[in-house]
């Protein structure tokens, strides 16, 4: 007696093909998703690093001896055979030394025209207040510069000072004022004083008068 064997159908076949399918696809597109979120947290990771170095060196140099020891530079280099925009933080005080450099996020089209910087002092002077000074780093997305602001402590004190001495002179010229107020007061004493001494030679002549008058009666 024959037992008839019976395997998958094409159907069946084609529907577990169908589905197999969808869930390496979908494995596939989880694992390109995760791969890419690591590239972009390995970026902001390297930039946040970057920025956080140069930040405390220029931030510390600022506030001890002022602005003019760390330059920056960009420009555009071939790296794995592509134009890169790189920027490079230099330390003038050991002979223009590299202190970090790092990639300045820029369109390929605008490598040209946007990278390019020539070298300046980490640390611009602002305008309305000479103890502050302005540090811009192109570290953002689209070449974007960060800026912050660095106080020279020296300065500050120097401002602080002279404010207070200016008070201080008002201060004096005030007691000043207020000194001649009490010699005008104590002359005006002595007015009365003059007044008094009047009324008592008047007294005194009256009282002359009278006693001459008593002989003659």
């Amino acid at each position: 007696m024959r037992h008839a064997q019976r395997g998958f159908t094409l159907v069946e076949l084609m529907v577990a093909m169908v589905i197999g399918t969808i869930i390496i696809l979908g494995a596939g597109q989880l694992f390109l998703t995760t791969f890419q979120t690591f590239q972009n947290v390995d970026k902001i990771s390297r930039k946040q690093e970057n920025l956080v170095f140069i930040a405390q060196r220029v931030t510390r140099e600022i506030r001890q001896n002022g602005p003019g020891r760390f330059t920056l530079e960009c420009e555009s280099e071939q790296v794995q055979e592509k134009d890169q925009c790189t920027c490079t933080v230099a330390d003038t005080d050991e002979g223009n030394q590299p202190l970090v450099s790092f990639r300045k996020d820029l369109a390929s089209d605008a490598m040209a025209s946007q990278c390019e910087e020539p070298v300046r002092d980490l640390g611009e002077p602002v305008e309305s207040n000479d103890a502050l000074y302005r540090v811009a780093l192109p570290i953002e997305n689209n070449g974007e510069s960060l800026i912050f602001h660095v106080a020279h402590r020296a300065a500050v004190l120097d401002i602080e000072n002279a404010g207070n001495g200016g008070n201080d002179d008002n201060n004096n010229g005030n007691n000043g004022n207020n000194g001649n107020n009490g010699n005008n007061g104590n002359n005006g004493n002595n007015g009365n004083n003059g007044n008094n001494g009047n009324n008592g030679n008047g007294n005194g002549g009256n009282a002359n008068a009278g006693g001459r008058g008593n002989p003659n009666n």
